[in-house]
């Protein structure tokens, strides 16, 4: 009996990390399937019929007809769901959960790669992997919610990857096929931009690959019929979608004003403050690109997830018509930071915080202060890491 135990664990000795991945992975998808009974009101109000009428019309087939207000990508993978004998809503939801898989291993192999020289690399990868499958924002976007924020973060996190590595060409490709499935991409490109900016070390012509990819992964809807001009214009669609709401239920700078608990669509006091609320985001950003120039930043792996967070901070801050959903890339890229950062979990913490206070309200309708004060904490968060961020790369820079 001792022989026989002494060769079990040694046998689980030899396969501690896959044991330790395997029993993780189990135990978040214990959480998840428990929450695919759940109907969000975006499932009952617009994945449900879509997905009906996609069915109704032969699947495939119909991609030629104008359903929904999602990117063509996503419609082409819910038309291929309809074939499937089980429920639409269990279907959605396990295409989301898949690719939050994805990202948790993504955000382990981007651990491994800027850990390559530490003993511990495996260690802290399986942490962050961990961190990534139970983070509440994640499972909450998949499984409970039906949303399918996963599947472009992924993409970015690939992209992400490949642009640590110097591989400029895959990096847009991999964007421009985060493009191809959400217009919310757009909340790191920032990033690149100042990237090329600061180092000059690709062509400005790799931009195009981003929209190269987003036009390739179109090419299946084509074939069943679309045109590509249906294709483009869902982007455009979304755009003014909800121009009449400066915040959906999301505590940024409009919601210190204008926020309220029991509030879920605030509309916009001015159609003013829309564009005003563009332009200053876009200012800000002209700011940064002066200052990455004048003090030659080198966008280290470091830099590249640090200023990847400022970017999506930024943006969904400043930005009016935000929804509840859209910290989700800082949420994962803020367990990357902590690779860096041990002692300013703060930051990571916050986000997810700020993030998860409109999931609560919207899928279980919790809360417990008023908008405002979220925004308020936003604001101090904002203004933390921005003081970090220009302490760090611009006043003490070398």
């Amino acid at each position: 009996m001792s022989e026989l135990r002494e060769k079990i664990w040694h046998l689980i000795e030899k396969h501690q990390y896959v044991i330790f991945i395997v029993i993780i992975t189990l135990l978040s998808l214990v959480i998840r399937i428990n929450l695919f009974s759940y109907e969000s009101g975006d499932y009952q109000m617009f994945l449900s019929p879509w997905f009906e009428e996609l069915k109704e019309n032969g699947g495939l087939k119909a991609l030629n007809i104008e359903i929904g207000n999602y990117n063509a990508p996503y419609m082409t993978i819910m038309a291929l769901l309809t074939y499937l004998p089980i429920s639409p809503l269990i279907s959605i939801k396990v295409v989301s959960v898949i690719f939050d898989y994805v990202c948790a291993i993504m955000v382990a192999k981007i651990a491994l790669y800027l850990l390559k020289d530490s003993e511990n690399k495996k260690r802290i990868a399986l942490v962050l992997y961990s961190a990534t499958v139970f983070l509440p924002t994640v499972f909450l976007n998949s499984a409970c919610w039906a949303q399918s924020d996963s599947i472009y973060t992924a993409f970015i996190l690939i992209s992400l990857l490949y642009l640590m590595k110097k591989k400029f060409g895959r990096a847009f490709i991999f964007l421009g096929i985060a493009f191809s499935f959400k217009l919310q991409f757009i909340f790191i490109l920032p990033l690149y931009i100042l990237l090329y900016i600061s180092e000059r070390k690709f062509s400005v012509l790799n931009f195009l690959w981003i929209i190269v990819a987003a036009v390739i992964m179109c090419i299946p809807s084509l074939i069943f019929g679309n045109s590509l001009w249906n294709c483009i214009k869902v982007y455009i669609g979304q755009t003014g979608t909800y121009s009449d709401y400066i915040t959906l239920n999301f505590p940024n700078f409009y919601g210190i004003f204008w926020g309220i608990a029991n509030n879920h669509l605030i509309l916009t006091p001015s159609d003013l403050l829309n564009t005003i609320g563009i332009v200053f985001t876009i200012a800000i950003f002209v700011v940064l690109a002066f200052l990455v120039l004048e003090r030659k930043i080198k966008f280290t792996p470091r830099a590249i997830i640090e200023f990847g967070i400022w970017s999506v901070l930024i943006c969904t801050f400043f930005l009016p018509c935000m929804h509840e959903r859209y910290l989700f890339l800082a949420d994962i890229l803020g367990i990357l930071y902590l690779i860096y950062n041990k002692k300013k979990y703060y930051i990571p913490l916050g986000i997810e915080l700020i993030s998860l206070y409109g999931y609560l309200y919207y899928l279980f309708n919790g809360y417990t202060l008023e908008m405002k004060y979220i925004s308020m904490g936003y604001l101090i968060l904002m203004v933390l890491y921005s003081k970090d961020m220009l302490q760090r790369y611009f006043i003490s820079h070398d």
